[in-house]
């Protein structure tokens, strides 16, 4: 019992990409569902897991708030698009 582990630290994390981020916490959920490790190493990997859940998390709320204003700047000024088009400016 009491497989080899690495554990990244939350710097570690803060730094990371989403894809290394995603990456790393698939890594991790591997590790926890082959089940060999001992408790400590369990917990301490299920709180490495949370934070790069997080992590992930936060670089999709960012990308969502980016795609949102690139949509918003897209619209055309006049939303007013209900006549005919001979009317349009």
């Amino acid at each position: 019992m009491g497989a080899t582990i690495s554990r990244l630290d939350r710097d570690d994390i803060e730094t990371m990409s989403f894809e290394d981020s995603y990456s790393r916490l698939e890594q991790v959920i591997r590790q926890l569902e082959e089940g060999d490790l001992t408790l400590e190493e369990s917990v301490a990997l299920y709180e490495e897991g949370m934070f790069l859940a997080r992590h992930c998390g936060k670089h999709l709320q960012r990308a969502e708030v980016k795609v949102t204003e690139l949509l918003n700047a897209a619209e055309p000024e006049d939303d007013d698009l209900s006549g005919p088009i001979e009317d349009l400016p």
